[in-house]
């Protein structure tokens, strides 16, 4: 990617921000979570004549529902596939200022899904569910502006780019933090930082929506041997080694050799610590100091 410009006049995003603030006052978001973990969920506890109820309450939850079920059809709740019904009711909801109906139907408009492809509808409903706060919506923005993804929806600009995907990153999306974080690690559009690179890093790793989640375990327990963005810290280095399992064998072999046995039996305690708090169990054994 081409290098970013990182003198722009700060004033091109003043009155962004104040539209930002806005419109995020006065949306509503139903289901923030990004992995959709919380809507399956939440769908999974519907019966059919839960949802025969909420046909007629007209709530912008109820009418977000409804518009997702008749997308693809839900036979599980005697719905048929209708795309007029699917967008009605997900315009219902935007009328009710549900920020997921205005992504949901972004996509829609994208893809020409259940409706004619329309490109400025796209970018008018992205926009807008990304101001209402709608983490999806903002990381679909950052990954346009990027030339990632969605990339008729803008043209190529780092530092907007950036902008969305820290909006997405800081309110918990992992994936846009990762995605910052391998940019500040390769220099990949923007100047290469190690301090930035573990900063976007740990968002990554400890996102409140994939807690237990070891991906990144690895990368943490380089930057902490090393001293790549953070403190030399050999105990953190070996909790997180011991955490990616059998992956992480030869990284605590290299750095038992320069530890106490009792950093290394700390690293271990913490290791089984975090290990209980999310019922998950490792691999990979203990490595130990020879007498």
């Amino acid at each position: 990617m081409q290098e970013a410009n990182w003198r722009l006049e700060s004033e091109i995003f003043v009155a962004s921000f104040c539209r930002f603030f806005s419109v995020a006052a006065q949306a509503e978001i139903l289901f923030q979570d990004p992995t959709g973990k919380e809507l399956n969920a939440a769908i999974a506890q519907l019966s059919e004549d839960d949802v025969k109820e909420i046909s007629d309450s007209g709530s912008g939850k109820d009418n977000f529902f409804l518009g997702l079920f008749y997308i693809n059809g839900a036979p599980e709740f005697g719905i048929k596939k209708d795309c007029q019904k699917a967008v009605s009711f997900l315009n219902a909801a935007l009328e009710e200022d549900v920020s997921d109906a205005a992504y949901t139907l972004s996509t829609m408009y994208y893809n020409g899904v259940c409706t004619d492809r329309d490109i400025g509808k796209s970018r008018e409903l992205a926009v807008r569910s990304a101001q209402g706060g709608y983490m999806l919506a903002q990381r679909m923005l950052g990954m346009s502006y990027l030339g990632e993804k969605w990339q008729r929806l803008y043209s190529y600009n780092v530092k907007k780019g950036v902008f969305w995907l820290g909006e997405a990153g800081n309110a918990g999306d992992r994936k846009s933090s990762a995605h910052l974080a391998g940019m500040y690690y390769k220099g990949d559009g923007v100047p290469k930082d190690d301090a930035k690179y573990f900063e976007w890093l740990k968002k990554a790793v400890f996102s409140k929506y994939d807690e237990g989640n070891r991906l990144g375990f690895m990368a943490m327990a380089k930057c902490y041997e090393n001293g790549k963005g953070t403190e030399v810290n050999l105990v953190e280095a070996y909790k997180y080694y011991d955490l990616s399992g059998t992956a992480g064998v030869e990284g605590k072999r290299r750095v038992a050799k320069k530890m106490s046995q009792d950093q290394i039996d700390e690293a271990i305690r913490q290791s089984q610590e975090w290990q209980k708090e999310n019922n998950v169990q490792v691999g990979g054994g203990f490595i130990r100091r020879a007498n």
